[in-house]
């Protein structure tokens, strides 16, 4: 299924990195809905929406305690892994009649979700990508549907790791939380 091999923080390779996985979310606004679905197979780390605590990524190396891939990345002035195999894919779903142009813009401010969880995220290492669809005719205008569609993401992403568990000899988040 989808995001049974996901992990991130890998910029040290996978002997380092965290499993993740599959992460949805949704809201309800009066008649609109607004929903996201992910899989996080980052080479950064995920960090938590409102908080900005981060949930999963690089671990140390006695793996004991998580470390920022950021630092790590500017301390080498590059990225020691060349692990290329790193997608996070997303959809949005609403029910808001619009247009091709509109669901476009609803798909990349989305992906501000994603920028607000994943650090780094975007990198060459990556193939991230968000799409959107219109399954309705809700009365709304792309901006609005957008803003909800960011949160939806990132509380998606964040649910992609809190609500994984360890697998496959990966540590995940839900070994660090008490």
């Amino acid at each position: 299924g989808a995001g049974m091999g996901a992990t991130v923080g890998k910029i040290y390779g996978a002997d380092r990195s965290m499993k993740s996985g599959l992460g949805c979310y949704a809201v309800q606004v009066g008649a609109l809905q607004v929903a996201a679905v992910v899989v996080v197979n980052a080479i950064g780390d995920v960090y938590e929406l409102d908080s900005q605590k981060r949930l999963a990524g690089l671990l140390s190396k006695d793996k004991t305690e998580m470390i920022s891939s950021e630092e790590e990345s500017v301390k080498l002035l590059q990225f020691a892994s060349q692990f290329s195999l790193n997608t996070t894919i997303g959809a949005i779903i609403t029910n808001a009649g619009l247009d091709k142009a509109e669901m476009n813009k609803v798909a990349a401010m989305a992906s501000n979700g994603i920028a607000r969880t994943i650090r780094p995220v975007n990198t060459s290492m990556d193939g991230d990508s968000i799409y959107a669809m219109s399954v309705g005719k809700v009365k709304s205008c792309a901006d609005v549907v957008g803003t909800l569609a960011a949160h939806v993401m990132g509380k998606a992403v964040n649910r992609a790791v809190l609500e994984t568990t360890e697998m496959y000899g990966y540590k995940s988040a839900q070994s660090f939380l008490k």
